[in-house]
C-alpha cells in the first residue's frame, strides 16, 4: 500500500470518527438547549397561572389544545414541582407524540391542587431533525472536500518524493553521475535529496577507484606474465635441456597459462559486476550458435559426437562481447565435458535457450555449480566459466537453471 493511500485512509477514518462523536455530542447539546427553551416557556405558563390564582383566588379554566394542555387535579397535600417527558396519543392523527410537562402545586382557599402544563415537543423534534440533517450535509461536504484536497494537494506536495524515487530507479553506477537534487519547498524532501546525492556521489567515487584498481591490476599482472611466458618459450626451445627439466618447464608454462586465464576471468567478472558492458546491439543468436558449432567441428569429429539443433530465429539486444563469452562457456562445456560418442542437443526459442549434453555426474552439489572456483576433479579449467555465465545472465536479467537427468546435463536460460 502506498504511503499516500495509507495516509488518506487513516486521515478519513479519523475524521469520520471525530465528526461522528462530535455530531452525537452536538445533537444532545442542541436537544438540551431546545428542551431548556421549552422549559422556560412552561415556566412562563406557570407564572401566569400562579398570578391568576393569586389575583382571583380561584383556578383558571383548564385548556386542551393540540400542542398545549393545562389540567388541575385536587390533591390532599402539597406536591413537589418537577419537569418530565411523556408520550400522549393523538386521536386526530392516530399517533403518539412526545410532550414536555411541568407539574407544580397551587393553594386555592386552603385546598391543594396539582397543576399540569403540557407542551408538545413536536416542533422541537422537527427543528432538531432539521439541524441534524443540515449538520450531516455539512459533514458529508467536508469529507468530500477533504478527500479531494488530499487527492489533489497532497499528491502535488508528494511529487518531489516520487521524482526522487524515479531518479533512484534510473540510477546506474556505471553512468558515473550522482542523483541530482530536486527543487522543493519541503525541508524533509530537500534533506532526502541531499543525503541521496551525497551517498550516490560516494558510490560513484568508490566505483571509479575499484574500476581503476581492477584495470591497473590486470594490466600490471599481464606484463610480468607475458614476460615469464616468453622466457619459458625460449627455455623450452633450448636443445640442451634434459627430459626432467623439460617436464618441469612445461608444468611452469601450463601454470602461467592458467594464471593468465584466471586473471582475465576475474577481471571480466569485475567488469560485469560494475556494468561496464552497457553497449548493446541486435544479435542473431541462432547465427552465433551455428558459428560456434562450426568452430568446434574438429572436436565433434574426433570425439564422434552427435549434435542435434532446433533453432528458431531469435534476435536479442546484447553486448556482442558478453554474448560471445556466454556461448563460448556454455557451448564449450558441452564439448569439453562430454564423453566419446556422446550427444549434444541445443534448442532455441523466443523464450529460452536450452543446451543438453551427455557426461559424467558432478562430483559436488549441483546447487553450487555457478559458484566461483567450483569445478569437478576432472576439469582443467579455472572454475570461473559458469560463474561468468551466471554473472552475465544476472546483468541481463535472464534466469539460468541447471539440471542433471538420465545422464544429460541441462542448462536453460530464460530470456
Amino acid at each position: 500500500m502506498k504511503l499516500f493511500t495509507k495516509y488518506n485512509r487513516v486521515n478519513i477514518i479519523a475524521t469520520i470518527l471525530v465528526l461522528l462523536i462530535g455530531s452525537t455530542c452536538y445533537y444532545f447539546i442542541i436537544r438540551f438547549v431546545l428542551i431548556k427553551q421549552l422549559d422556560n416557556t412552561l415556566k412562563v405558563e406557570e407564572a401566569e397561572i400562579t398570578a391568576i390564582v393569586r389575583t382571583r383566588n380561584s383556578l383558571p379554566e383548564a385548556t386542551r389544545y393540540r400542542d398545549q394542555m393545562t389540567l388541575f387535579t385536587e390533591v390532599g397535600r402539597p406536591m413537589r414541582r418537577k419537569f418530565s417527558n411523556i408520550t400522549l396519543y393523538d386521536s386526530a392523527h392516530h399517533e403518539f407524540n412526545p410532550y414536555r410537562r411541568l407539574q407544580f402545586a397551587l393553594n386555592v382557599n386552603g385546598k391543594y391542587f396539582l397543576a399540569s402544563v403540557t407542551k408538545s415537543e413536536t416542533e422541537t423534534e422537527d427543528l432538531l431533525i432539521l439541524i441534524v440533517i443540515i449538520t450531516m450535509a455539512v459533514i458529508v461536504l467536508l469529507l468530500l472536500m477533504l478527500f479531494l484536497a488530499n487527492r489533489v494537494l497532497l499528491r502535488k506536495i508528494w511529487q518531489p518524493f516520487y521524482h526522487t524515487l524515479q531518479s533512484i530507479r534510473d540510477f546506474h553506477i556505471s553512468s558515473r553521475q550522482a542523483i541530482k537534487e530536486n527543487s522543493s519547498e519541503i525541508d524533509e524532501f530537500r534533506y532526502l535529496d541531499k543525503a541521496l546525492n551525497e551517498m550516490t556521489g560516494r558510490l560513484v567515487r568508490e566505483y571509479e577507484r575499484v574500476r581503476i584498481f581492477a584495470d591497473n591490476a590486470s594490466h600490471e599482472m599481464q606484463t610480468p606474465l607475458a614476460i615469464i611466458n616468453s622466457k619459458l618459450d625460449l627455455l623450452i626451445q633450448d636443445q640442451g635441456l634434459q627430459e626432467k627439466q623439460m617436464k618441469q618447464l612445461q608444468e611452469m608454462y601450463d601454470a602461467v597459462g592458467r594464471m593468465s586465464k584466471l586473471n582475465q576471468s576475474l577481471l571480466l567478472l569485475t567488469k560485469i559486476d560494475n556494468n561496464q558492458f552497457v553497449d548493446a546491439e541486435t544479435l542473431d543468436l541462432a547465427g552465433l550458435i551455428t558459428h560456434k558449432l562450426r568452430q568446434m567441428e574438429d572436436i565433434t569429429n574426433d570425439s564422434n559426437l552427435e549434435v542435434t539443433l532446433a533453432l528458431q530465429p531469435v534476435t536479442l539486444a546484447l553486448n556482442g562481447y558478453l554474448a560471445d563469452i556466454l556461448l563460448n562457456n556454455l557451448v564449450g562445456n558441452c564439448f569439453h565435458h562430454n564423453v566419446p560418442g556422446g550427444k549434444i542437443d541445443i534448442e532455441l526459442t523466443t523464450r529460452r535457450l536450452t543446451i543438453r549434453n551427455t557426461g559424467p555426474a558432478l562430483s559436488f552439489d549441483a546447487s553450487a555449480i555457478f559458484e566461483r572456483f567450483k569445478k569437478s576433479d576432472r576439469s582443467q579449467g579455472t572454475g570461473l566459466g559458469l560463474a561468468i555465465v551466471k554473472q552475465i545472465c544476472d546483468s541481463l536479467h535472464y534466469t539460468i537453471r541447471y539440471g542433471f537427468e538420465q545422464g544429460m546435463h541441462t542448462f536453460t536460460i530464460d530470456f
